[in-house]
């Protein structure tokens, strides 16, 4: 007896039908719509690394999750954790070749051994905006209006763009003698925050620093009211960034409600160096859908030059989950605009003269591959979403015509097969 292997797949891992793809593929070309807009060339880096490559560079907790293995010549490898520290790779093996500042994106597949939940995989997409070669504040005010255009072109019009600055926290934490080589321990701690309430940070700060410093850190940076008020309260550990930001970021039309200054935003990852952004959706629950910021040193790990660069990521699956939950994919179909019959070989080179007429005009249809009943072939065209359905049976072709089958309403129009293509030039649903 024959046996079967059973058809699984790994945790934090999934499949997508058309339906799925149809919904990804919308949101992935409205992203990209969006980077080119604003100038951003795409690049391409390998799904694996070496392991040292991307191992160290972003906390030890964070490397915890990082999938590491021994190829078969007992190579030390990893899978790509992030786009940002390849990219640094990238850029420090070809920056003679490129412009500077260079502005680049990336969406692609990352790999982490978290443990999975909503909006949250093991492996998932990334889409990626970077500019690298500039200290320029402008270079984060552009990010944030790529992040505001993103969001409008995708349908969203409530999302908050949070923001703070390393060099604030890093000022922050030094007025409280906390010594440098602690601060990205207590940074990590701070960014859960959002996750983990109040008494249960100060809990997990105490082997860091002592109880009285946790909570004066907490009260700092838990400070309320609007962007001017928090600053002034803010001033003495130095907001010059902060503000510069601010005012640059308004510059590129994005209003001030999804502008929001969180001094307790942190950003786990080490290898943030000054303005940081987290992006939430305030009407679902779903945690943070792009977050980014800008680092200083990633590419001299890896070269003597040094590049400053910033950008975000958007996580690409949070983000479609978002989109559903809010009703944003509406009216969407397969690709299949139009289906042509197949009744029986007398027709059937009329069907396809009629299929490449079809689609030399532009328009995606498909033949059904057999001779069916017109019901079979009707059940077909309700399942994959097509629209339309021509009918070309042998009563059809001996006129000289074809009956065309609108699916969503049931109503049929019989024209002059020589008119075919203009009806489906002038029809608003093709």
């Amino acid at each position: 007896m024959k046996t079967f292997i059973k058809p699984k797949i790994l945790q934090g891992t999934r499949d997508f039908l058309p339906e799925d793809m149809a919904k990804r593929e919308y949101a992935m070309n409205k992203i990209k719509s969006a980077f080119i807009n604003f100038g951003y060339d795409s690049i391409q880096t390998p799904a694996i690394e070496y392991a040292e490559t991307i191992l160290g560079k972003y906390g030890d907790e964070a490397s915890k999750l990082v999938y590491r293995f021994k190829d078969n010549g007992g190579r030390d490898i990893a899978l790509r954790y992030d786009q940002t520290v390849p990219f640094a790779r990238l850029v420090a093996t070809n920056f003679k070749n490129l412009p500077m500042p260079f502005k680049r994106y990336q969406i692609d597949r990352v790999w982490r051994g978290d443990r999975p939940a909503k909006g949250r995989y093991r492996e998932f997409y990334q889409c990626d905006v970077d500019i690298i070669g500039t200290t320029n504040l402008l270079a984060e005010a552009e990010i944030a209006g790529v992040i505001a255009k993103v969001f409008t072109t995708i349908g969203f019009e409530n999302f908050t763009i949070k923001f703070n600055s390393r060099r604030l926290i890093n000022n922050i934490l030094d007025s409280l003698k906390i010594p440098a080589e602690k601060q990205s321990a207590v940074i990590r701690i701070l960014d859960k925050l959002e996750k983990v309430d109040r008494k249960g940070v100060i809990e997990e700060l105490k082997p860091l620093i002592n109880e009285s410093s946790a909570k004066e850190l907490l009260d700092i940076v838990s400070i309320t009211g609007t962007t001017e008020e928090k600053l002034k309260l803010l001033d003495k550990y130095e907001t010059k960034e902060i503000r510069e930001f601010f005012s640059l970021a308004r510059l590129f039309n994005i209003a001030d409600k999804n502008l929001l200054f969180d001094p307790s935003l942190a950003r786990g990852l080490d290898y943030y160096t000054g303005i940081i952004f987290e992006v939430f959706f305030p009407e679902v629950a779903i945690g943070a859908v792009c977050a980014g910021g800008r680092y200083d040193d990633l590419c001299s790990l890896f070269c003597p030059e040094q590049f400053s660069g910033v950008g975000v990521a958007f996580g690409f699956d949070r983000i479609i989950v978002a989109m559903e939950e809010l009703g944003l994919f509406k009216d969407l179909t397969l690709n299949s605009q139009v289906l042509v019959t197949y009744f029986d070989d007398s027709t059937l080179a009329t069907s396809v003269k009629l299929l490449s007429e079809i689609q030399q005009a532009g328009i995606n249809a498909e033949i059904y591959f057999e001779p069916a009943k017109i019901t079979k072939q009707m059940k077909y065209a309700d399942k994959k979403q097509i629209p339309f359905v021509v009918i070309c049976g042998p009563e059809e072709v001996s006129r000289n015509e074809v009956t065309i089958k609108m699916m969503k309403t049931g109503k049929q129009k019989t024209i002059p097969q020589n008119q075919i293509t203009n009806y489906f030039k002038g029809y608003s649903e093709i």
